[in-house]
C-alpha cells in the first residue's frame, strides 16, 4: 500500500470516473473511511483475473480428492451410455 493507490471514500464521491481510470492503469486501490481501510478498488479485468485463478485453485483442490477416491467404487459410464443420455437431453 502506497500513498498512491490509498484512497477515501470522500475520493470517490469527488471523482469516481478518475479512480475507476486509476484503478485501470495503476492497479487496485484501497478505500479507507475514517482512517481505516474499508475495501479495494480493482478494475474488472484484475477481478476477473483473481476469480478464474480462486475457480481454478478450487477445482484443483477438487481434483486431489477425488485422486483419493478408490476408483472401484465409482460407476463408470459407457460411451455409448453418455451418447444415449445426450440424446435424451434433446
Amino acid at each position: 500500500m502506497t500513498h498512491q493507490n490509498t484512497k477515501t471514500i470522500s475520493d470517490m464521491r469527488e471523482d469516481a470516473k478518475g479512480l475507476l481510470d486509476q484503478v485501470q492503469t495503476k492497479g487496485p486501490a484501497y478505500i479507507f473511511y475514517r482512517s481505516k481501510p474499508e475495501g479495494v478498488l480493482m478494475s474488472l479485468k484484475e477481478y476477473n483475473h483473481l476469480r478464474g485463478m480462486a475457480e481454478d485453485y478450487v477445482d484443483a483442490l477438487k481434483a486431489q480428492e477425488f485422486a483419493k477416491e478408490p476408483k472401484s467404487k465409482i460407476r463408470w459410464s459407457t460411451h455409448k451410455e453418455v451418447l444415449k443420455e445426450l440424446q435424451m437431453e434433446t
